[in-house]
């Protein structure tokens, strides 16, 4: 059932009113602090704030490298109403685009993925190398001062780390994306080498929620025993097991390992990277603002969710695995194999769907108790200080 959403009490909060209960909020310690403010979901002034502060600012995870493995390889997204395109370079290197011509700003490509040799507009086939610069522009020979090497697309900062894919529309973006993610990389995910999973699902959603009502529920396993009884429960990791990780300006996670040594949610007998109770141990992990990925041994799933308005959302999201997992399909088993991966995620994103959308709705209310957080949910509450520091 689709919800509408509607308007509220906090829908006309203004900015400096939500700015002002999100600074009272992130100030509390953890074991005194609450939930996020309503108004931080639902107010429109505060919505218009962060698309300025955070995604017009901030690195967005787009995809992993090897979903474009050869030279023309694209991907296309979009960032804060920006259209994004993403190609691999003949040197190998990936670079990003504003996906719109420089002549009158066209979008030049609407398929989500493909591989081309050159990029042109539909509008007046102005036509672009897969380096962005531009080769051809029908009759512009009659404007005497123009110059073509004037009029390339317009690039955009790329980062890679860990396999994924990061852009940033800032001219001059914060701290790069591995430099601030360098003690999570060494402390806790590098030892699952996830640069080596390969991409067997690509997929997108759109619900009826904020995108941080999805992030708040990503990234805190506390709801996981009675959400997700088809799924994730399955793994039977014990809440008083989970770990949440150090403060950082750039990241949260939290991990735990499961009980059984074999099967789903352990490593392959082959992988010799992890060692001990890492065998069997899922990290789930936020790179702020928007990036969520649940890393285990035997594969991850990553979310990368952008606004789409007060109340909505669209995430593309995907699966990636081990190549020693992929090994062991046979050719004639491996479509099969692949839509029982993608049955199993619809699965567990239908069960979150739920818990994401009524989260929205019945944080609209305007009487609700001050509310709290358990121990294992600390992530919610480093999520919210990111948030305060970003938006001030």
């Amino acid at each position: 059932m689709k919800i509408e959403p509607v308007l509220n009490t906090y829908t006309n909060k203004s900015l400096n009113e939500s700015l002002r209960s999100l600074q009272e909020c992130s100030s509390q310690s953890f074991e005194e602090s609450s939930p996020i403010p309503p108004s931080i979901n639902h107010s429109i002034h505060f919505y218009n704030h962060e698309q300025d502060r955070i995604f017009n600012q901030e690195w967005i995870c787009i995809g992993r490298c090897d979903e474009i493995p050869l030279t023309g390889d694209f991907l296309t997204h979009e960032i804060a109403g920006t259209p994004v395109l993403i190609v691999r370079q003949d040197s190998g290197e990936i670079m990003s685009f504003v996906n719109a011509c420089a002549h009158r700003f066209t979008c030049l490509s609407k398929e989500k993925s493909g591989h081309a040799f050159a990029f042109s507009c539909p509008n007046h086939a102005w036509t672009y190398g897969i380096d962005g610069q531009l080769k051809h522009a029908p009759f512009m020979d009659m404007k005497s001062n123009f110059i073509m090497s004037d009029h390339n697309l317009e690039r955009l900062h790329t980062e890679i780390w860990e396999g994924f894919i990061y852009v940033s529309l800032s001219k001059k973006p914060r701290k790069g994306i591995a430099k601030s993610l360098d003690a999570l990389k060494k402390n806790i995910v590098g030892r699952y080498e996830m640069a080596s999973y390969k991409t067997v699902i690509r997929e997108s959603m759109c619900w009826n929620a904020n995108w941080k009502n999805l992030v708040e529920n990503f990234t805190e396993s506390y709801h996981v025993p009675i959400a997700h009884p088809k799924t994730f429960a399955g793994h039977e990791k014990q809440i008083k097991d989970y770990e949440c990780g150090e403060d950082s300006d750039h990241y949260c996670y939290h991990f735990a390992p499961q009980e059984l040594e074999e099967g789903s949610g352990a490593a392959h007998p082959l992988n010799t990277n992890l060692k001990g109770k890492w065998r069997r141990t899922m990290v789930d992990f936020c790179v702020f603002p928007n990036h969520l990925v649940t890393l285990m041994p035997d594969y991850l799933w990553w979310v990368s969710v952008m606004p789409n308005g007060v109340g909505s959302f669209k995430a593309i999201w995907g699966v990636a695995v081990p190549q020693e997992i992929l090994n062991d399909i046979a050719e004639e088993d491996y479509g099969r194999w692949v839509k029982e991966k993608i049955d199993y995620m619809n699965t567990a994103n239908d069960e979150d769907r739920v818990i994401v959308e009524r989260l929205f709705q019945g944080s609209q209310s305007l009487r609700v108790p001050q509310g709290t957080y358990h121990p294992i949910e600390k992530n919610l509450w480093q999520f919210t200080k990111y948030l305060s520091k970003i938006t001030a």
